[in-house]
């Protein structure tokens, strides 16, 4: 053989292939050379390089010699077996061999080349140290081909899975190992520490190290790589610290000006001239200043911050503000909405054609939109501006399926037993927003009729106007209820944001019947006797309320506050008196990452000229407007020859921390303290009923939201846990 180093062009004579199994066509198509061509160094490498592109063969080499004029390639390959079977593991006992077999990506059948075996050793390797297993050790061992099929057998010793013993930092004067060592995820084993390294964490525990230098004012520090040092069966890991110099703000200056007086943008700053730089702090000014100006419509306005050192560690800030041309809106589009008509929509949306372009308009409107309840997303969106800087304001709608509830089954509760039901609610009737809910329901305790109707802008104004008929023969403690009514509805809005008055004229016939032998009326006072003759109430409902949460269905923030008064005199037909004030108040705060706080209060008197009727008065427990968890529904109430006899005022709080995963799904912990008294006099916060727990809440289409509670009363004669199951056609959390 001649080495072919050493020609310089030499045309190829003839080609001899040297192979067992695989067609020499195949070879000679794929090497890229051919009989009368040139043959240059180079072309031995690529010839080498397709063939290798093949995956079929172990060993590949390119004789040559020269015969008078030309040259006489010679092709010789070593044809890889065929893998028999998936591969086999022996001595893995703490991966599994099914998640091994993924991860070497090899399937019986397939040719099993040296490159195939190399290549699916280190990909176990690098699963165990993925798993942080370290000094793992693989041997690989193929078979002896039978057939030109082999078997391949991973024999694998594995290493130690050590935790974190220790985390040095180095480099750092201005804060001490703990300080640093606070911010990281990635912490030493210890109590109830699994001491486990996460690798993906450890790089955001170094970000987080150099964000909290920053807001610090080291403005050039330095957060090496880990140094990662496995000791007995512990990591060791160091991280290096190179502060440099710290820095402070110094003067802060604005240019260019017109829209905010300096005053107006200096409120807007989250950070102090003169004292430490807080990069943070910064950043979150430039957003504060971009969000007004955004508010305003200039949303063309850029604000450049130039920043100039002195003194080696001052930082002078001067905001150079080209605030250009405000933006109006020239359409106000809408699109995705397949069943609600648009008008539906659009009138909720407060930012109108020709109006200025503002940021906080467009929020409003995508809350007002949403919380119609039939809608699982809204997405403002902006068109391409025209010459003067005017743009379209596109609102991209995503319709809820199933927004409609359809319901029917069984039901149990505590205290109408097994029930069962139909309902059947829609918010968006005819794709007009209107609400229609109707309820059937029959069991041993409770039979039930409802029918309710809303129109939510009656004569297409902010105005809604609804009705409800109903009937409701309810078995209590020791009594029978039966109510027949009618009430209309009126809310319109009040002169204070996001506030609405509301009146409800409702018209009642009551009945008692059923009366346990055992009740003994009271020799003065009111008497369940006195209404088995049928009693008719006449009430008229004022409310006035408050509501900024973001969603109501299911809030992360915003409050909500509520004053109603009900008020039943005896006129005309009607032959009850009472009168009926109560008070609600809650508020919601983001937490962190996806955790709400709700905190709730609720208080209630209710008064009569004779005395109030055992049903129009307060019984707490259970779930609902009067909900103390962990008691049974209406069990918190005074006591009369050991029955409950409700309370005439009421007192509930409740602290709610939830875990919002979605729009749909909720998690929460609660704690409850409430109960009912005779009278307001009587109220005191030592004989509130304590109760905690936690819950869930899933929004599930045609049904509404189903809600678990499991609550521990610890007050009561004995102290345990009570289950609470709730169903809401209407979606609210």
């Amino acid at each position: 053989m001649i080495l072919l180093a050493f020609l310089l062009s030499y045309t190829i004579a003839d080609i001899d292939i040297q192979a067992s199994r695989v067609d020499p066509a195949l070879i000679l198509e794929t090497s890229g050379i051919s009989i009368g061509e040139e043959l240059r160094p180079a072309d031995i490498q690529k010839v080498i390089h397709n063939l290798s592109r093949l995956h079929l063969f172990n060993h590949i080499a390119i004789d040559t010699s020269i015969i008078s004029d030309g040259v006489f390639v010679t092709i010789r390959v070593e044809e890889a077996p065929f893998l028999k079977s998936p591969p086999q593991f022996i001595g893995n006992s703490k991966i599994k061999s099914k998640d091994l077999t993924k991860k070497v990506e090899l399937r019986a059948g397939q040719v099993l080349t040296d490159r195939h075996v190399f290549d699916a050793k280190h990909a176990i390797l690098a699963y165990y140290e993925e798993k942080t297993f370290y000094g793992t050790e693989v041997q690989d061992s193929v078979t002896e081909a039978i057939d030109n099929q082999v078997e391949l057998i991973f024999r694998i010793t594995e290493g130690s899975k050590p935790r974190i013993g220790e985390i040095v930092i180095e480099g750092n004067t201005a804060f001490t190992d703990t300080r640093i060592r606070k911010l990281m995820k990635n912490k030493p084993k210890g109590f109830l520490r699994s001491g486990k390294l996460d690798r993906e964490e450890l790089s955001l525990d170094l970000l987080k190290i150099e964000g909290f230098y920053k807001e610090n004012g080291y403005l050039e520090v330095r957060v090496d790589q880990p140094r990662i040092e496995v000791v007995g069966d512990r990591f060791v890991i160091t991280i290096m610290v190179t502060e440099n110099r710290q820095y402070y703000t110094g003067t802060v200056a604005f240019e260019g000006n017109e829209v905010f007086s300096i005053e107006r943008l200096e409120e807007l700053m989250t950070y102090e001239p003169g004292t430490i730089y807080n990069l943070t702090a910064i950043q979150e000014t430039d957003m504060n200043f971009g969000a007004a100006y955004g508010d305003e419509g200039y949303i063309y306005c850029n604000i450049v911050r130039d920043e100039e050192v002195r003194d080696d560690s001052i930082i002078d800030i001067t905001y150079q503000v080209k605030e250009s041309e405000p933006a109006n809106i020239n359409r106000v589009i809408i699109t995705g909405n397949y069943s609600t008509q648009e008008k539906v929509i659009r009138r909720e949306i407060v930012s109108l054609p020709g109006s200025r372009f503002r940021r906080s308009d467009i929020i409003r409107s995508a809350r007002e939109i949403f919380n119609l309840g039939f809608f699982e997303n809204v997405e403002p969106n902006y068109g391409t501006p025209d010459q003067e800087g005017n743009i379209d304001l596109i609102y991209h709608i995503t319709e809820k399926d199933g927004v409609a509830t359809v319901g029917a089954g069984i039901a149990y509760s505590a205290q109408d037993r097994l029930t069962g039901y139909f309902e059947l609610s829609h918010p968006n009737l005819f794709g007009r927003g209107q609400r229609l809910y109707t309820k059937f329901e029959i069991g041993g305790r409770l039979t039930n009729v409802q029918l309710g109707f809303t129109e939510p802008w009656l004569f297409d104004r902010r105005i809604s106007a609804g009705g409800d008929i109903y009937y409701t023969n309810r078995f209590w403690d020791f009594y029978t209820k039966r109510d027949i009514g009618i009430a209309g509805r009126l809310t319109l809005p009040f002169y204070l944001d996001y506030s609405q008055l509301a009146y409800t004229l409702r018209t009642e016939r009551t009945e008692i019947f059923d009366i346990a032998s055992s009740y003994v009326p009271p020799e003065t006072g009111y008497s369940l006797f006195d209404d088995t003759i049928p009693k008719w109430t006449i009430s008229n409902s004022f409310a006035i309320a408050r509501d900024s949460r973001d969603f109501i269905f299911n809030p992360s923030s915003g409050t909500y506050i509520a004053l109603r008064a009900e008020i039943a005199k005896k006129f005309l037909f009607a032959n009850i008196d009472y009168n009926r004030l109560t008070f609600e108040a809650r508020t919601y705060y983001p937490v962190f990452w996806k955790f709400v706080l709700m905190l709730r209060t609720k208080a209630g008197i209710v008064t009569s000229i004779d005395e109030v009727p055992l049903y129009k008065r307060f019984y707490a427990g259970g779930v609902g407007d009067d909900g103390v968890r962990g008691y049974a529904d209406r069990s918190l109430s005074p006591v009369e020859d050991g029955r409950r006899i409700g309370g005439n005022a009421i007192l509930v709080n409740n602290i709610e921390l939830k875990l919002k995963l979605s729009q749909s799904l909720a998690f929460l912990l609660f704690y409850d303290v409430g109960n009912t008294f005779e009278t307001y006099r009587d109220i005191n916060l030592h004989g509130l009923y304590r109760g905690a727990g936690a819950g869930v809440r899933i929004e599930v289409p045609m049904m509404g939201v189903l809600g678990f509670d499991l609550g521990y009363g610890f007050d009561s004669e004995s102290p345990g846990f009570e289950p609470h199951f709730q169903i809401n056609p209407f979606g609210m959390f």
